[in-house]
């Protein structure tokens, strides 16, 4: 082949690639001319998504694409319903409250749209993303790497400082304890009064809704923290809620394995600021008798008491863990819950012990008799169960063993027929005290903040006194031996 003809031949592929590219980019556009592609917060509802489209053909099919930011997964979508036409517009709303749709302020999805005419050809709009924030207020943020607090009102800049200093002190001092590395955004999204953050917090029982009111609350599939701003405990409420999404990042897509026991045992024992409020609960349930084997802690529910008292139990079950086997046996941990996905397994690879184990190294650690293997309690507890059903409240009294005339027995017995309301698992009450009232005030101190997903062990009252009867032997000589001294009931490492 002459050297000339193989230039005419490159030539000629030149000018066929050149013609091609224009020929690819129309096809993809179909001809259509979208004049709005937008999303919009339409709080407490959600995000309005809006299009308008032109084309010389028939349009007859548009569809929005979206997904949350800083996540892997597939894209869903919703049709938008247009007339069908060379010119149409039309808006969708994807729901941010109630159930299952619910998302809080802050989410970050990314969006883009897809219209088609009758053709057959489609044009796909650019990737956008958009943070669905709570449209009351005109928002402002202060960034320091993957962490930007959003805020309003000019006057409470210091507040968001001290929250965005609270958040990257616990990342500084997690990080390594946990064994990650965080690359994705984490959004903080304060308010400066509990009014104000009431309408952008999911559904919580009843029970707890009137008896606890909200300082933070962690949303781990969004990374994103609601936190009142404005309450005293701020810095304390920050940290602990900043370290669930920490904890979450540690577990990967295995984030349903982690129990809540550990899950929140973590976040105070990553609180930059710790109150004694969990120790105290704890105190309270040792002495009424009130605490579950760890393996009903995969979640906390029942009474406000009852879940503030699981708080303080998973708050010293860590503390113990670490003050024995060390820190480095937290990555350890997650790595195997990771493989695993499932809590027993991966404490019998880097501890060996279940969470029965676990259970009975602490209570003796605790100077509090052990509970009977899991089998034999589950089997108490139903005879209990059904006894109480069959036979009314004093079935439950009957039921106890080796019963005394203590007030904490008779407190749990009267309450035998009672069954708790669980919480929501993504709305567990976390931090400071119960305030009873119906219509909290704006700086009253109670918490909530969220549970990792999976499942519920609810139990009454009547059981947990049935399996709580050997620590009432144990307890009060502990208690008094640890008050003489002048500590706090949280156990070894506290």
């Amino acid at each position: 082949m002459s050297r000339r003809f193989r230039l005419v031949i490159i030539l000629l592929a030149l000018i066929l690639a050149a013609v091609a590219v224009p020929l690819l980019a129309s096809a993809d556009e179909g001809g259509v001319t979208v004049s709005e592609a937008t999303a919009e917060s339409q709080f407490p509802d959600g995000i309005v998504f809006r299009v308008a489209a032109e084309s010389p053909g028939i349009i007859d099919d548009v569809r929005v694409f979206f997904k949350k930011a800083d996540q892997s997964g597939r894209s869903a979508y919703r049709s938008i319903e247009v007339e069908p036409g060379e010119s149409v517009a039309g808006e969708t709303l994807l729901p941010a409250s109630g159930g299952g749709d619910y998302f809080p302020p802050g989410t970050k999805i990314t969006y883009h749209f897809e219209v088609w005419d009758k053709a057959g050809e489609v044009t796909r709009t650019e990737e956008t993303e958009f943070v669905y924030l709570d449209n009351r207020f005109e928002w402002l943020t202060l960034t320091d790497d993957l962490i930007t607090v959003y805020y309003y009102s000019e006057y409470v800049e210091e507040r968001a400082r001290i929250i965005l200093e609270a958040a990257r002190q616990t990342m500084d001092n997690m990080v390594p304890v946990l064994g990650i590395a965080p690359t994705e955004p984490l959004r903080i999204v304060t308010y400066n009064n509990y009014r104000h953050m009431s309408m952008a917090l999911p559904f919580r029982s009843q029970a707890v809704r009137e008896e606890l009111q909200a300082q933070g609350m962690a949303f781990s599939d969004e990374r994103v923290l609601l936190i009142h701003g404005y309450d005293p405990t701020v810095t304390g409420t920050t940290s602990h809620e900043f370290v669930h999404l920490l904890v979450a990042e540690a577990a990967g897509g295995t984030a349903a394995a982690v129990p809540a026991w550990l899950n929140e045992g973590l976040a105070e024992y990553g609180n930059i600021d710790k109150t004694d409020d969990y120790d105290a609960a704890l105190r309270y349930g040792i002495y009424t008798r009130r605490i579950r084997p760890l393996w009903y802690l995969q979640s906390f529910t029942g009474e406000p008491e009852d879940i503030l008292i699981a708080y303080g139990h998973g708050k010293s079950v860590v503390s113990y863990m670490i003050a024995r086997w060390g820190e480095h046996r937290i990555p350890e941990l997650f790595n195997a819950i990771r493989q695993s996905q499932d809590i027993d397994t991966a404490l019998l690879r880097v501890y060996g012990l279940d969470q029965h184990g676990m259970d009975t190294e602490w209570r003796l650690a605790m100077g509090l008799e052990p509970l009977p293997s899991p089998e034999e309690l589950a089997s108490r507890i139903r005879e209990s169960e059904e006894s109480a059903g069959t036979e009314g409240k004093g079935a439950g009294e009957e039921a106890t063993p080796e019963p005394d005339t203590s007030q904490a027995e008779s407190t749990a017995t009267e309450e035998a027929t009672k069954e708790p309301q669980p919480a929501p698992a993504e709305s567990q009450p976390a931090l400071s005290t119960v305030t009873p009232t119906e219509e909290p005030e704006d700086g009253a101190t109670a918490g909530a903040c969220s549970a990792p997903p999976g499942g519920s062990a609810s139990i009454s009252l009547g059981a947990l006194a049935l399996m709580a009867g050997p620590l009432g032997l144990g307890a009060l000589p502990f208690l008094r031996n640890r008050r003489k001294g002048g500590g706090r009931t949280t156990g070894p490492a506290d």
